[in-house]
């Protein structure tokens, strides 16, 4: 009977697309998964991975599986000459884009993937970056699967209360909601969507664009939202203080920063959520909104949230990059990725009354 030992730098309880896409690989596995956080026995020394080679025996039957190709890819090849340990690869487009910049890394990538049994790809367009490594011999096509993301079934009417209470906490009944979930990075795109509610608010004064997540850009999304608001509306950027151990009781806010008066236009940044909390949002939501641009440095693999999103039967706006496309389906609108206009054309198909 086969073994499953997943070696991984991402997992639940972190929060994040590769994180949630292995817990459904695990969940999904008819064999019970070993996991291993890689990082827990990394040293000091470089390379900071090489414990993992030793740190213990693979049992017979093991088989093992990856979803970051380096540096954890190392290993597997280590465990397969020493051990004749079987792995399977898991790809979801940043850990192919990053190493073809260099070509010691874009190497070992290639030949990770050339002596793996298995390779399973988030979608297609990850699937399509494998060109770039000249593996396309039949022996490496045959071992390829594409596998979406599964998203765990959720009961959306048990949220119902949890979505009222978000409302009521950030004074948002009665009014249409945008909402994003992300990290809050430069290629996600959401200073594009911000710059496109100015359009919005022309015809729907009252909509509130939430935007849930935490990141490097924070800051400069601040800056953007207060310049976006600075003539109709009020920046609302609220800190959580939870006194209980409830997701909703005993709750207070403090204010962190409001550079604006207040009125019926705002911009909300929640901060890193719990999953709870996050499909409160989505419960709430009227339409949710994710628009990643074009990045040479980056690659947007597929897209949980979409499904997520349209698991609580909100409609969807998305953009035409990376697997994107893919997670949205027929049951959303695509958009230019930096598209202005269409952005606000499609946030008011779905909100304008």
């Amino acid at each position: 009977m086969p073994k499953p030992l997943l070696i991984t730098l991402e997992y639940p309880p972190q929060h994040g697309g590769i994180a949630t896409y292995l817990a459904g690989e695990v969940a999904s596995s008819v064999d019970s998964v070993d996991i291993v956080r890689g990082q827990e026995h990394f040293w000091g020394l470089w390379p900071h991975w090489l414990p993992l080679v030793w740190f213990r025996k693979p049992a017979s039957g093991t088989v093992l599986w990856i979803s970051h190709v380096l540096p954890i890819g190392y290993v597997a090849l280590a465990w397969k000459r020493i051990f004749k340990t079987p792995y399977r690869v898991y790809l979801h487009g940043l850990d192919l884009v990053r190493p073809l910049k260099s070509p010691w890394k874009r190497f070992w990538v290639k030949k990770i993937l050339q002596n793996a049994d298995e390779i399973i790809c988030n979608s297609k367009a990850t699937a399509e970056l494998l060109s770039h490594y000249k593996i396309n011999s039949p022996g490496v096509v045959d071992r390829l699967k594409i596998q979406y993301p599964r998203v765990p079934p959720v009961d959306i009417k048990q949220y119902e209360s949890s979505a009222q209470a978000l409302r009521k906490q950030y004074n948002l009944e009665g009014k249409p909601i945008l909402l994003t979930i992300s990290r809050l990075v430069k290629r996600k795109g959401i200073d594009v969507v911000i710059r496109a509610l100015d359009e919005v608010w022309k015809q729907v004064p009252d909509l509130v664009y939430v935007v849930v997540g935490d990141g490097e850009e924070r800051k400069n999304l601040v800056v953007i939202a207060s310049e976006a608001t600075a003539e109709r509306g009020n920046l609302n950027i609220e800190k959580r203080i939870n006194t209980s151990n409830k997701p909703y009781g005993d709750v207070k806010i403090a204010t962190v920063e409001s550079t604006l008066p207040r009125n019926d236009n705002t911009i909300v940044f929640t901060g890193q959520v719990s999953d709870e909390e996050k499909y409160g949002w989505l419960s709430a939501c009227n339409c949710f909104i994710l628009t990643p641009i074009d990045d040479p440095n980056d690659f947007e693999g597929y897209g949980i949230v979409y499904k997520e999103a349209q698991m609580f039967n909100k409609p969807v706006i998305g953009s035409k990059v990376g697997g994107v496309p893919e997670a949205v389906g027929d049951n959303g609108v695509l958009v230019e990725p930096g598209d202005i206009k269409q952005i606000a054309q499609a946030i008011l198909k779905y909100v304008k009354p």
